[in-house]
């Protein structure tokens, strides 16, 4: 708000036309909430993103209207005011009415591609993108309602100033050669616009891609996985190791270590697996990376120990992605667990050796020891038994089962038959289990099976149907697009896979594939439908064709702002370009509106170039600097809650000065070009009046 409140007041020195366009703010906020109640959001961090992103985008309608009007008003007082001050609000405000509507309008299809996402980045940017949305639309309305009557009351009875401020004055006067200069050398402008484009293009495929930017967590959920067929008492001790040797950091505030499960627990994790928790210190916050690093490397000093370290809420986003635990999932498909093991280990040994691999693990599916009850069909049908009631009473004598509860204390306790842990070892005792026959007959397991100690695998992994087996493991150091892309090309070279063995790669690059081919389809119809929206508002192709070529210049100062940033594309700076084409087809809209209506009024068109391009850099430049500077808080923000919008910031931020410059330059150059083939015809009417009565009372003349 006050970086808003300060370009206002440097761009017009009026508190007056500073409160016009501050109240837009609030009102538009309030009604965004009050729909964002009607569509069930809540508030939550992605929906005061949503607002927070809004703050400098919804003062651009109420700054349009309100710049044209005080221009209007200005002229009419330089004129001797030969019209109603009262009309010149009117019909500045309808001037501007269409170009405002169709701009929403064209944010809001802008916009659409992302409720295309499906998944986590749909849960996340979706109610993001609604509460944007939702206040621009209340912003447009509060625009065309609120100032011009806020112009009408506060504007129209005062004596304005002649001149512009010292700043507009200045803008104006930076401005006025470079646009002599596209004027008089367009294919220059349009030679260097066009090198900026096809250099951002060459430097998109270097960047880093990564699904979501890391998430800063003090709270870090690990696991270690410990050979199988350890016991719990082992999996303890190397967990109270570890604690013990963390304790001691400043860094880690508590380590607490959780090994098997108690019954019924979802998690089917074995007790050769430990869950050790870990609190990062504030201290630790301070260099994060070097802490995590100091953490993994704390896990790799306990021999047999395979460590897999994130925050909870990473695991978390990674289990829903994969199935998995982690940032990389290789899934290896095939018939044989044998084959698979063996593959999966040629695939461990050949991606070990990669630069940014780390916490890689082979999915431990091991042959260990195990009791083998193999069921004798034919004795079973002797006795009249089935397969699914022998499978139910061994299931019922190993694992337990609740048949009934009693009420005790005022309390239902569980009843609870099985075999007690003693007799589970004993293969006697297995024998030994009675079944009931249909006749009544009582007999035991050992009659209609075989119970033997065998060797097997300890789990069997499957997926649509297939058995497989999973190679998982976590990026460090580097973006995890490139360390992919190199694993891909290893495992090409180094791996042969035999018949009917197949990978697949899941997790967040899975998903970071998926969503920007979703943005990429969808953005592409978006484009289409604004172009068609576009069409109908200037009422001529080639004009449309001018300011769909802004789009892309749109990219240049976006990408260069991401290279400066790190180098590494999101889906958050995806949707970050995404907000950024809406504002830059807006200030392109704006301009091209202003030249129709001048050669339409029968100006040369030199002229309608020159000024239409003069009267609308003001207001562009107002809505471009508190749209950009709105977004500089969420840029220059780091630390937990802000790592998503972060980049979607850097993005709008650095992409909308290069929009910008190059709207001011590039259109004008390319109506400098093309001439009157971009520019509707002149007989052609625009609507922008309605019947109205005015008061002819003369305005009263007021010192601000």
């Amino acid at each position: 708000i006050i970086i808003v409140s300060v370009i206002m007041l440097l761009f017009l020195m009026n508190w007056r036309t500073a409160l016009i366009t501050l109240s837009a703010i609030p009102l538009s906020l309030l009604i965004g909430l009050m729909l964002m109640k009607a569509f069930g959001l809540g508030i939550n961090t992605m929906t005061l993103g949503g607002l927070v992103v809004a703050i400098g985008s919804v003062v651009d309608d109420s700054i349009v209207d309100m710049e044209n009007c005080y221009r209007g008003l200005r002229s009419n007082q330089a004129e001797g005011n030969p019209k109603h001050p009262f009309q010149v609000v009117y019909d500045t405000s309808v001037e501007v009415r269409l170009a405002v509507i169709f701009s929403t309008v064209i944010i809001i299809v802008v916009f659409a591609p992302i409720f295309s996402l499906t998944g986590v980045e749909g849960r996340i940017f979706a109610p993001m993108g609604l509460a944007y949305l939702l206040s621009i639309a209340a912003s447009t309305l509060v625009a065309m309602t609120l100032s011009p009557a806020l112009c009408a009351i506060l504007l129209a009875n005062q004596s304005l100033p002649q001149e512009g401020t010292v700043v507009s004055r200045l803008a104006e006067r930076i401005y006025r050669p470079l646009l002599k200069l596209s004027l008089k050398s367009p294919q220059l402008i349009l030679g260097l616009a066009l090198a900026a484009l096809v250099a951002t293009c060459a430097v998109v495929p270097t960047l880093g891609r990564v699904f979501l930017p890391e998430f800063q967590e003090k709270s870090m959920v690990n696991s270690m996985v410990l050979y199988p067929g350890v016991s719990l008492e082992m999996t303890n001790r190397a967990g109270t190791t570890l604690a013990n040797t963390l304790g001691d950091d400043p860094r880690f505030e508590w380590v607490q270590v959780r090994a098997g499960r108690a019954p019924g627990d979802a998690d089917g994790a074995g007790v050769s697996m430990a869950h050790v928790d870990v609190e990062l210190s504030d201290e630790a916050m301070e260099d994060r990376e070097a802490s995590v690093q100091q953490l993994r490397e704390a896990f790799l000093n306990l021999p047999g120990v395979a460590p897999n370290i994130g925050g909870f809420i990473s695991h978390r986003m990674d289990e829903v992605l994969s199935g998995v635990r982690s940032a990389i999932a290789i899934k290896i498909f095939g018939p044989d667990l044998a084959q698979l093991r063996a593959v999966g280990e040629q695939v461990r040994d050949a991606i070990s050796p990669i630069e940014g691999v780390v916490d890689l693990q082979l999915e431990p599916q091991l042959p260990i020891r195990q009791v083998h009850i193999q069921y004798d069909r034919t004795a079973a049908a002797t006795y009249g038994l089935q397969m699914g009631q022998l499978s139910e009473v061994v299931e019922t004598a190993l694992n337990g089962r609740v048949v009934s509860q009693v009420p005790e204390n005022q309390q239902l306790i569980d009843i609870w038959v099985g075999l007690n842990p003693e007799a589970r070892n004993n293969l006697d005792a297995l024998r030994a289990i009675p079944i009931s026959t249909p006749t009544g007959e009582i007999i035991t397991l050992g009659q209609v099976a075989t119970v033997e100690y065998g060797m097997g695998a300890n789990v069997i992994n499957r997926e649509d149907v297939s058995r497989l087996i999973v190679v998982s493991a976590n990026v460090a150091g580097r973006d995890l697009g490139s360390v992919v892309r190199e694993i891909q090309s290893t495992l090409r070279e180094q791996v042969r896979l035999p018949n009917g063995y197949f990978i697949q790669y899941g997790g967040q690059f899975e998903a970071e594939q998926n969503a920007t081919n979703n943005l990429l389809v969808y953005s592409i119809l978006a484009a289409i439908i604004i172009a068609i929206l576009m069409f109908f508002s200037v009422k001529s192709l080639p004009a449309t064709i001018a300011i769909m070529l802004n789009l892309p210049l749109a990219l240049v100062g976006g990408i260069v702002a991401i290279l400066l940033s790190g180098g590494v594309l999101s889906v958050a700076s995806l949707i970050g370009f995404i907000t950024l084409f809406g504002v830059a087809v807006r200030n392109g809209l704006l301009l091209v509106d202003n030249y129709n209506r001048k050669f339409i009024q029968g100006m040369p068109i030199k002229q309608v170039i020159f000024k239409g391009s003069l009267d609308r850099v003001n207001a562009i430049l107002m809505t471009a600097l508190t749209s950009a500077l709105g977004m500089l808080p969420l840029a220059l923000a780091s630390g937990a809650g802000n790592e998503i919008l972060q980049p979607l910031a850097i993005v709008v931020l650095g992409g909308l000065f290069t929009s910008t410059a190059l709207t001011l330059l590039v259109i004008p150059a390319l109506y400098a070009k093309f001439g009157k083939r971009l520019l509707v015809a002149k007989n052609a009417v625009v609507e922008t009046s309605f019947a109205t009565v005015i008061s002819s009372q003369p305005p009263v003349e007021s010192k601000l």
